[in-house]
């Protein structure tokens, strides 16, 4: 599957895709994201910015527990909470994220996402998140 900006819908404005996060797979209950590596999404010592992997989990998390079978497009849903654990850091070109829905309400759902460095296989960041559907 080819990757894509993050929000099918998107113009190239929002946040993930300034940030450049691609969607490469997503059903519903799961998502697979990446990120190909800058140097804006660095901090000073060449490692990822905790901001970026943190971001990433966020993301990840949202989309997936939003995927609408029904149109093959995203839910609209907000962050109520959200957790995240630095594991690990790389100094690699590409980072993956991979969210899991963990259950989900008429209101609210609950998934959890990993970050990886898909050439060493090494984990980066793992979290938590909770979200309601607007």
């Amino acid at each position: 599957m080819t990757a894509r900006p993050a929000l099918p819908e998107s113009d190239g404005s929002d946040f993930e895709a300034v940030l450049g996060f691609e969607r490469v797979s997503w059903r519903r209950g799961y998502v697979l994201m990446r990120v190909i590596l800058q140097p804006l999404h660095r901090n000073r010592q060449g490692l990822v910015h905790g901001g970026v992997l943190s971001a990433l989990l966020d993301a990840a998390g949202m989309f997936a527990g939003n995927f609408n079978p029904e149109t093959g497009t995203g839910r609209a849903a907000v962050t109520v909470a959200t957790s995240c654990q630095f594991t690990g850091t790389t100094k690699g070109d590409v980072i993956e994220a991979e969210g899991t829905l963990i259950r989900a309400g008429r209101a609210l759902y609950f998934a959890e996402a990993k970050i990886t460095d898909p050439e060493t296989g090494g984990i980066l960041a793992n979290g938590q998140g909770t979200y309601k559907y607007r």
